[in-house]
């Protein structure tokens, strides 16, 4: 390494220090909520140095005073751990059965009764772990949500909260999406709230004896586009019901982390949605269906809806040229069958997306055209089983006709920035309730006078 690149990197290291220190104060960020820790290659001198060759530790990217570390079980406590920053995403390699990621967040107060939420995107090699445990420390003991918690296929006696797939490269990838809540017994003062993912069944995902010398051993967090952890406090106020979904989708699903907001949303307006979902980057309907993750997360069942998402153009293609595309709703017939059968009565609902201005937009020309190729490829698609449309699209034209000040596309032109999750996750949430929205809906860490106008834009797409 030249010597000016050793500068940098430790010009970054001081620099990141600086903001933590002058950030990790409990009162400016209320007991370190929320905390997140977002990858992305621009800020690894922030948290490489530490993480590969220092004291092994990842502090939240948003000032909070939270961190990550990586614990061996006390059977192998010798064994050191190997870490890697590999293109902006931490790994550490050689894990094996009751090692763990812990996640610490300084809490000076925490009330008894507060419901916590902890999200990730966990990146797999073949010879990881297969099986995770979500586990928080409560009185000196290690606490688990069992309704959550389902049996290993090989293991039935044995537990878990989620799988990996053991492919986190090449076309064939597959993250594993993370949603886990759960709500403290005991309040903490002057404490630390410690989660863990802990690895459970001495499984590995290629089926190999586990070896905590195997490099390919690793996991890590998702980088671009993915929100590569977060834990957030939604307080002690109990919802009045809980609703089961089932997201699958693309990056038009993971980018900004839209499930992490409609969830958000649901809880500030008294109802928990208990989201699992699996997302892929650039997937149509038809490839989900032969996904490991997909299938997995299908088959438990009991879901009361599952929310759709197709690949960006496959709609309006269909719309555009039905003879040549006719394997697009025959792609959305399978996928929403498979669901049925694991969840019979399950509500299904497919997502209008957004036109976009990237790609001439999308080779559909204008946005005008664009977005009634969607419309009208969504809801056909949908009639053909009785499910239901989210007209996400109707708003992100109205917002894109109203107001230019608000920018709902990522830096591509055609992902979702964070205004445009929101806008996705608000016109989910009235299409699942039925209902306007009421008190003070959460504005997910945006401006309040841009989150409420964008509520409104999704009460005239949804209601009007």
């Amino acid at each position: 390494m030249k010597i000016s690149e050793k500068l940098s990197i430790i010009i970054a290291a001081i620099a990141f220090y600086g903001i933590l220190t002058q950030c990790g104060n409990p009162q400016t960020y209320r007991n370190g909520f929320p905390a997140q820790w977002i990858f992305m290659e621009q800020n690894t001198p922030l948290y490489a140095c530490r993480w590969t060759s220092g004291n092994h530790v990842i502090n939240a990217m948003n000032g909070s005073p939270a961190y990550i570390t990586a614990v061996r079980d006390i059977s192998r406590k010798n064994t050191p751990f190997k870490y890697q920053d590999i293109n902006g995403k931490p790994f550490v390699s050689t894990l094996c059965e009751d090692d763990f990621l812990l996640f610490s967040i300084p809490a000076s107060r925490l009330e008894k009764g507060s419901f916590i939420e902890i999200e990730a995107t966990i990146v797999s090699n073949p010879d990881s772990p297969k099986y995770f445990i979500i586990e928080y420390m409560e009185s000196g003991k290690w606490k688990s949500n069992p309704e959550d918690l389902r049996p290993i296929p090989e293991k039935p006696e044995m537990k878990y909260s989620f799988a990996c797939s053991g492919i986190g490269t090449g076309e064939n990838h597959e993250y594993t999406s993370v949603y886990q809540t759960f709500r403290l017994a005991k309040a903490i003062r002057g404490g630390e709230l410690k989660i863990r993912f802990r690895a459970t069944g001495g499984i590995t995902c290629s089926g190999k004896p586990q070896d905590a010398q195997s490099p390919d051993g690793a996991i890590g967090f998702a980088g671009h586009g993915f929100n590569g952890a977060g834990i957030q406090n939604y307080g002690t106020s109990v919802p009045s019901d809980t609703t089961r979904i089932l997201c699958l989708g693309n990056s038009f699903t993971y980018f900004s982390n839209s499930p992490s907001m409609l969830k958000e949303i649901a809880w500030s307006q008294g109802h928990y949605f208990n989201i699992k979902a699996h997302l892929k980057g650039g997937r149509t309907l038809g490839q989900h269906a032969g996904l490991i993750l997909t299938g997995h997360e299908i088959s438990y069942g009991n879901y009361d809806m599952a929310i759709l998402q197709d690949q960006s153009q496959n709609p309006a293609r269909y719309a555009s040229e039905p003879e040549k595309y006719g394997n697009v709703p025959q792609d959305y017939l399978a996928l929403s069958g498979m669901v049925l059968k694991h969840s019979p009565g399950c509500r299904i609902i497919m997502e209008q997306t957004w036109a976009y201005p990237s790609q001439n937009f999308g080779g559909f020309g204008d946005y005008s055209a664009f977005t009634g190729l969607l419309y009208k490829g969504a809801y056909t698609m949908a009639e053909q089983n009785g499910g239901e449309v989210s007209p996400i699209g109707k708003a992100f034209e109205t917002v894109f006709r109203e107001n230019r000040d608000i920018r709902l596309y990522d830096t591509d032109n055609k992902h979702q920035s964070h205004y445009g999750s929101y806008l996705k996750a608000c016109v989910n949430y009235l299409v699942i309730t039925g209902q306007e929205f009421s008190g003070e809906p959460a504005d997910c860490g945006l401006e309040p006078e841009k989150a409420e106008y964008l509520r409104n834009v999704a009460e005239r797409a949804v209601f009007h």
